[in-house]
């Protein structure tokens, strides 16, 4: 018959008794599900109880093994082959923390009383040989199933600290972690991991949302992904319609199709009305033949709008143009002035043929008040190609001007913005074949007359027909 140690009996009791204390002191688990800010915050900032570059893989028996890793080794009943190593693994230890192993050595033990006349006669107990269980850990690399054993044979390391750094690790070692937990049911260890991913969510990127997602699908954490897709649904909404800018189409196709049709209904329920319609745009003027066009952009809900706003694109001069800007300024604005820019539209323009273009501009932010006093920024000539389509300037109008109580820029929360732009011809300059010199520089266009007050009502009614043509 089977000769059991009592190592292994205490061993049981021992950890059944540390996994109760283990409990007691991680907290976290129970602010993770409660909204504990605080505490998530506390727990996540936590030093690694785990050293992964301690791992050695000709000896990976010392890294997860506990206290001295020679004698637990001399005590190894099971064995597991990854990667052509040999893992010395404990029954009693596994069955613990793990269903799927439990059943496992269920299936594999002996059936009572078979063999039972031949062990009587013998007069030494049968040792059993050490069972093999290479096929739980099938498809998995050895640093995976080094960390999965090290947190299971020590519950206690698997804080928040250390699940964070096996998370920041390379090769996505906490996804395959997490899903060897998932296959062989270690439900102590994979709530855990859920409990972390969740606190960890709050912070998280787009792009790390939805790897959590790809997990959470894997592993069968419903709230887990709920959490994320709403995380996801606020944060792309709030992008507009520049969503699609936000994410990769590869990690939108690795989701399921259950998560994107959440993600889809969440994000209908979380954007304001009109979110994704393009902004109003007036008084186009369509400056052919080398003379001056433009067109006014008036930016609705200005104080609400973050990140990056874009107009329509409209063709001047021949050629399509749009506004970009940033109502904060962007990242090397300083936070104290709004940014602005005009960008060309090179691939419609390469079909054309036309690979730069040259063109003046201005910028002209509009007073709504009896005055007019209009803020213009003249930002010369610039040469727009494919490694430069955008030309403007990082800090345009100062958030301090566009505040003055004396001016109406933000009459009902809405910034006009007037672009003027002369598009040279081809063959003038940059865009053409003949190397001809560039036109001189035209006098500066006139102000545009004053513009009357914005009326209460919805639709803003059409401007004063744009800048008239500068001198030929």
């Amino acid at each position: 018959m089977l000769v059991a140690p009592a190592f292994f009996l205490h061993r049981f009791v021992a950890m059944q008794r540390q996994l109760a204390a283990t409990r007691q002191r991680t907290p976290w688990l129970e602010a993770a599900g409660s909204g504990g800010g605080a505490t998530e915050a506390a727990a996540l900032a936590e030093p690694s109880l785990i050293d992964l570059g301690s791992l050695d893989y000709r000896h990976p028996q010392r890294f997860y093994l506990p206290g001295d890793a020679a004698a637990m080794e001399q005590l190894s009943d099971c064995f597991a082959l990854v990667g052509g190593v040999r893992l010395p693994l404990h029954g009693q230890l596994l069955a613990a923390q793990a269903a799927v192993l439990r059943d496992m050595f269920v299936a594999l033990a002996r059936p009572e009383g078979e063999g039972d006349e031949e062990e009587d006669n013998c007069d030494v107990p049968l040792v059993k040989a050490p069972t093999e269980l290479s096929s739980a850990f099938a498809g998995c690399t050895l640093r995976q199933v080094a960390v999965f054993l090290r947190l299971v044979y020590a519950p206690d390391h698997a804080t928040p600290g250390s699940l964070r750094a096996v998370h920041t690790a390379a090769g996505g070692l906490l996804a395959g972690v997490a899903g060897l937990a998932h296959r062989l049911d270690a439900a102590g260890l994979l709530a855990k991991i859920e409990a972390y991913l969740k606190a960890a969510s709050g912070s998280a990127p787009i792009a790390d949302l939805l790897s959590t997602v790809q997990l959470a699908e894997a592993c069968h954490l419903g709230a887990l992904a709920e959490t994320c897709l709403s995380l996801l649904a606020r944060k792309l909404a709030a992008a507009g319609p520049f969503w699609r800018e936000q994410v990769r189409h590869e990690q939108l196709a690795a989701c399921s199709s259950d998560s994107l049709a959440s993600l889809a209904c969440k994000m209908a329920g979380t954007v304001h009305a009109g979110a994704f319609e393009p902004p109003t745009v007036h008084g186009v003027l369509p400056g052919h033949g080398g003379a001056a066009g433009g067109f006014t952009w008036v930016i609705e809900r200005f104080s609400k709008q973050q990140g990056r706003i874009t107009s329509p694109w409209i063709e001047v001069g021949g050629v399509q143009w749009r506004l970009k800007v940033w109502p904060r300024g962007d990242d090397a604005a300083g936070g104290t002035h709004l940014s602005a820019y005009l960008e060309w539209n090179h691939a419609q323009s390469a079909a054309l043929g036309q690979t730069a273009m040259e063109a003046y501009y201005d910028f002209t932010f509009l007073d709504t008040s009896e005055d007019g006093l209009h803020y213009n920024v003249d930002c010369g000539k610039d040469v727009f190609t494919v490694t430069t389509q955008n030309w403007g300037k990082t800090r345009m109008m100062p958030l301090e001007e566009l505040a003055r109580p004396d001016r109406r820029y933000l009459d009902q929360d809405r910034l006009a913005v007037r672009i003027a732009i002369r598009v040279l011809p081809p063959g003038t300059g940059a865009s053409g074949a003949s190397g001809a010199a560039f036109l001189p520089p035209q006098p500066a266009l006139p102000q545009m007359p004053p513009v009357p007050p914005l009326p209460a009502a919805p639709l803003l009614p059409p401007l004063p027909a744009g800048l008239p043509a500068g001198p030929q």
